[in-house]
Protein backbone atom coordinates (compact mmCIF):
# COMPACT_ATOMS: atom_id res chain seq x y z
CA UNK A 1 0.00 0.00 0.00
CA UNK A 2 2.71 2.27 0.98
CA UNK A 3 4.61 1.60 -2.46
CA UNK A 4 1.37 2.68 -4.35
CA UNK A 5 1.41 6.02 -2.84
CA UNK A 6 4.39 6.41 -3.26
CA UNK A 7 4.43 5.95 -6.73
CA UNK A 8 1.38 8.11 -7.48
CA UNK A 9 3.15 11.06 -5.59
CA UNK A 10 6.04 10.43 -7.70
CA UNK A 11 4.09 10.70 -10.74
CA UNK A 12 2.34 13.56 -9.82
CA UNK A 13 5.13 15.53 -9.13
CA UNK A 14 6.72 14.38 -12.11
CA UNK A 15 3.81 15.80 -14.47
CA UNK A 16 3.52 19.15 -12.50
CA UNK A 17 7.31 19.50 -12.95
CA UNK A 18 7.22 18.93 -16.34
CA UNK A 19 4.21 21.32 -17.26
CA UNK A 20 6.03 24.09 -15.07
CA UNK A 21 9.09 23.86 -17.41
CA UNK A 22 6.48 23.62 -20.72
CA UNK A 23 4.59 26.19 -19.36
CA UNK A 24 8.41 28.40 -18.83
CA UNK A 25 9.59 27.63 -21.65
CA UNK A 26 6.49 28.24 -24.30
CA UNK A 27 3.96 30.15 -22.13
CA UNK A 28 0.55 28.43 -20.50
CA UNK A 29 -2.03 28.82 -23.40
CA UNK A 30 0.97 27.62 -26.12
CA UNK A 31 1.37 24.22 -23.84
CA UNK A 32 -1.22 21.83 -24.48
CA UNK A 33 -2.11 18.82 -22.36
CA UNK A 34 -0.45 16.69 -25.57
CA UNK A 35 2.76 18.43 -25.54
CA UNK A 36 2.98 17.27 -21.76
CA UNK A 37 2.03 13.78 -22.03
CA UNK A 38 4.16 13.35 -25.03
CA UNK A 39 7.33 15.28 -23.26
CA UNK A 40 6.73 12.87 -20.36
CA UNK A 41 6.17 10.07 -22.24
CA UNK A 42 2.36 8.70 -20.38
CA UNK A 43 -0.95 8.30 -22.49
CA UNK A 44 -3.70 10.81 -21.61
CA UNK A 45 -5.56 8.55 -19.32
CA UNK A 46 -2.62 8.82 -16.89
CA UNK A 47 -2.54 12.49 -17.11
CA UNK A 48 -6.21 12.69 -16.48
CA UNK A 49 -6.12 10.30 -13.74
CA UNK A 50 -3.89 12.76 -11.79
CA UNK A 51 -5.76 16.27 -12.97
CA UNK A 52 -8.91 16.85 -14.58
CA UNK A 53 -8.06 19.45 -17.31
CA UNK A 54 -5.04 21.91 -17.48
CA UNK A 55 -6.38 24.43 -15.58
CA UNK A 56 -6.56 21.74 -12.23
CA UNK A 57 -3.09 21.31 -13.25
CA UNK A 58 -2.57 25.24 -13.55
CA UNK A 59 -4.55 24.72 -10.45
CA UNK A 60 -2.33 22.65 -8.44
CA UNK A 61 1.12 24.13 -9.32
CA UNK A 62 -0.22 27.39 -7.75
CA UNK A 63 -1.87 25.58 -4.74
CA UNK A 64 1.79 23.92 -4.53
CA UNK A 65 3.93 27.46 -4.48
CA UNK A 66 1.22 28.92 -1.98
CA UNK A 67 2.45 26.47 0.25
CA UNK A 68 5.69 26.53 0.06
CA UNK A 69 5.21 30.49 0.84
CA UNK A 70 3.21 29.39 3.88
CA UNK A 71 5.97 27.25 5.47
CA UNK A 72 8.38 30.05 5.67
CA UNK A 73 5.66 32.23 6.70
CA UNK A 74 4.73 29.94 9.50
CA UNK A 75 8.40 29.90 10.63
CA UNK A 76 8.31 33.20 11.11
CA UNK A 77 4.75 33.81 12.89
CA UNK A 78 6.27 30.67 15.32
CA UNK A 79 9.45 32.96 16.48
CA UNK A 80 8.88 33.64 19.84
CA UNK A 81 11.79 35.64 19.78
CA UNK A 82 9.91 38.42 17.59
CA UNK A 83 7.15 41.07 18.79
CA UNK A 84 3.98 41.30 16.76
CA UNK A 85 5.52 44.36 14.51
CA UNK A 86 8.48 42.79 13.79
CA UNK A 87 6.88 39.78 12.85
CA UNK A 88 4.52 41.22 10.30
CA UNK A 89 7.11 43.36 8.71
CA UNK A 90 8.95 39.80 8.18
CA UNK A 91 5.63 38.40 7.17
CA UNK A 92 5.85 40.51 4.16
CA UNK A 93 9.39 40.66 3.63
CA UNK A 94 9.75 36.80 3.70
CA UNK A 95 6.67 36.27 1.02
CA UNK A 96 8.24 39.32 -1.35
CA UNK A 97 11.62 37.73 -1.21
CA UNK A 98 9.99 33.94 -1.83
CA UNK A 99 8.39 35.51 -5.06
CA UNK A 100 12.06 36.94 -6.33
CA UNK A 101 13.30 34.19 -6.17
CA UNK A 102 10.47 32.21 -7.67
CA UNK A 103 9.60 34.60 -10.75
CA UNK A 104 9.06 31.73 -13.64
CA UNK A 105 6.36 30.80 -11.37
CA UNK A 106 5.15 34.00 -10.39
CA UNK A 107 5.21 34.88 -14.31
CA UNK A 108 3.26 31.61 -15.24
CA UNK A 109 0.62 32.26 -12.67
CA UNK A 110 0.26 36.08 -13.52
CA UNK A 111 0.33 35.16 -17.61
CA UNK A 112 -2.11 32.02 -17.28
CA UNK A 113 -5.16 33.75 -14.74
CA UNK A 114 -5.13 36.91 -15.82
CA UNK A 115 -7.37 36.92 -18.59
CA UNK A 116 -11.50 36.70 -19.03
CA UNK A 117 -11.66 33.19 -19.21
CA UNK A 118 -9.89 32.13 -16.29
CA UNK A 119 -11.70 34.49 -14.10
CA UNK A 120 -13.45 31.80 -12.29
CA UNK A 121 -10.26 29.84 -11.68
CA UNK A 122 -8.68 33.29 -10.78
CA UNK A 123 -11.30 34.21 -8.17
CA UNK A 124 -10.86 30.51 -6.45
CA UNK A 125 -7.01 30.54 -6.10
CA UNK A 126 -7.40 34.02 -4.94
CA UNK A 127 -10.02 32.96 -2.03
CA UNK A 128 -7.50 29.48 -1.53
CA UNK A 129 -5.02 32.17 -0.69
CA UNK A 130 -6.56 34.26 1.70
CA UNK A 131 -8.28 31.39 3.74
CA UNK A 132 -4.10 29.47 4.07
CA UNK A 133 -2.84 32.80 4.93
CA UNK A 134 -5.36 33.99 7.41
CA UNK A 135 -4.79 31.72 10.14
CA UNK A 136 -1.15 32.91 10.51
CA UNK A 137 -2.23 36.10 10.27
CA UNK A 138 -4.62 36.25 12.63
CA UNK A 139 -2.01 35.03 14.75
CA UNK A 140 0.67 37.63 14.45
CA UNK A 141 -2.45 40.05 14.97
CA UNK A 142 -3.88 38.61 17.97
CA UNK A 143 -0.35 38.74 19.54
CA UNK A 144 -0.22 42.51 18.63
CA UNK A 145 -3.53 43.12 20.31
CA UNK A 146 -2.07 41.65 23.34
CA UNK A 147 1.06 43.46 22.97
CA UNK A 148 -0.63 46.62 23.38
CA UNK A 149 1.27 47.32 19.80
CA UNK A 150 -1.85 46.88 17.80
CA UNK A 151 -5.06 48.94 18.64
CA UNK A 152 -7.79 46.26 17.44
CA UNK A 153 -10.86 44.45 18.50
CA UNK A 154 -11.14 41.30 16.46
CA UNK A 155 -8.02 40.26 14.78
CA UNK A 156 -9.45 37.69 12.45
CA UNK A 157 -11.62 39.84 10.57
CA UNK A 158 -8.78 42.57 10.61
CA UNK A 159 -6.28 39.84 8.99
CA UNK A 160 -9.52 39.02 6.29
CA UNK A 161 -9.74 43.23 5.41
CA UNK A 162 -6.46 43.51 5.09
CA UNK A 163 -5.72 40.46 3.37
CA UNK A 164 -8.73 40.97 0.83
CA UNK A 165 -7.57 44.46 0.19
CA UNK A 166 -4.59 42.78 -0.65
CA UNK A 167 -5.82 40.60 -2.99
CA UNK A 168 -7.75 43.34 -4.87
CA UNK A 169 -4.47 45.69 -4.86
CA UNK A 170 -2.62 42.21 -6.43
CA UNK A 171 -5.08 41.80 -9.32
CA UNK A 172 -4.58 45.61 -10.07
CA UNK A 173 -1.05 45.47 -9.75
CA UNK A 174 -0.56 41.84 -12.06
CA UNK A 175 -2.09 44.14 -14.61
CA UNK A 176 0.25 46.59 -14.31
CA UNK A 177 3.06 43.60 -14.40
CA UNK A 178 1.87 42.09 -17.69
CA UNK A 179 2.15 45.73 -19.68
CA UNK A 180 5.64 46.36 -18.32
CA UNK A 181 7.54 46.32 -22.08
CA UNK A 182 4.78 48.73 -23.39
CA UNK A 183 4.51 50.97 -19.99
CA UNK A 184 7.94 51.09 -17.56
CA UNK A 185 6.51 53.67 -15.50
CA UNK A 186 3.90 50.76 -14.29
CA UNK A 187 6.74 49.93 -12.19
CA UNK A 188 6.67 53.22 -10.26
CA UNK A 189 2.64 53.05 -10.04
CA UNK A 190 2.47 49.95 -8.59
CA UNK A 191 5.66 51.29 -5.79
CA UNK A 192 2.77 53.77 -5.13
CA UNK A 193 0.79 51.50 -4.31
CA UNK A 194 2.46 49.47 -2.34
CA UNK A 195 3.40 52.58 0.24
CA UNK A 196 -0.33 53.11 0.77
CA UNK A 197 -1.46 49.75 1.31
CA UNK A 198 1.73 49.87 3.78
CA UNK A 199 0.36 52.81 4.78
CA UNK A 200 -3.12 51.85 4.89
CA UNK A 201 -2.30 48.85 7.40
CA UNK A 202 -0.70 50.77 9.40
CA UNK A 203 -4.03 53.13 10.36
CA UNK A 204 -5.86 49.90 10.33
CA UNK A 205 -4.34 47.99 12.91
CA UNK A 206 -3.73 51.47 14.92
CA UNK A 207 0.26 50.47 15.01
CA UNK A 208 2.44 53.38 15.80
CA UNK A 209 4.11 55.82 13.49
CA UNK A 210 6.63 54.20 11.07
CA UNK A 211 6.20 50.91 12.48
CA UNK A 212 4.92 49.27 9.68
CA UNK A 213 7.50 48.29 7.23
CA UNK A 214 6.32 45.70 4.92
CA UNK A 215 7.23 47.73 1.39
CA UNK A 216 11.09 47.04 0.21
CA UNK A 217 11.53 49.30 -2.66
CA UNK A 218 14.92 46.81 -3.77
CA UNK A 219 13.05 43.64 -3.23
CA UNK A 220 10.12 45.22 -5.76
CA UNK A 221 13.08 46.11 -8.20
CA UNK A 222 14.54 43.13 -8.18
CA UNK A 223 10.75 41.05 -9.09
CA UNK A 224 10.49 43.47 -11.85
CA UNK A 225 13.83 43.21 -13.15
CA UNK A 226 13.69 39.27 -13.11
CA UNK A 227 10.05 39.31 -14.71
CA UNK A 228 11.41 41.00 -17.66
CA UNK A 229 14.42 38.97 -18.24
CA UNK A 230 12.45 35.50 -17.62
Amino acid sequence: MVRIVKEYAERKKEIMGTARALFYQNGYANTSVNFIIETIGISKGTFYHYFKSKEDLLDNIVDEFTKEIISKLELVVNDNSLDAISKLNKFYRQAGMYKAENIDVIKTIVNALYNDKNLLLRYKMNNRSVELILPLMSKVFEQGKNEGSFDIEFPEATARIILLFGTSLGEYNAKLMMDLDENPANIEEMKKHFNIYQTSIQRILGAPEGSIEIFDEEIVDAIMEKYNES
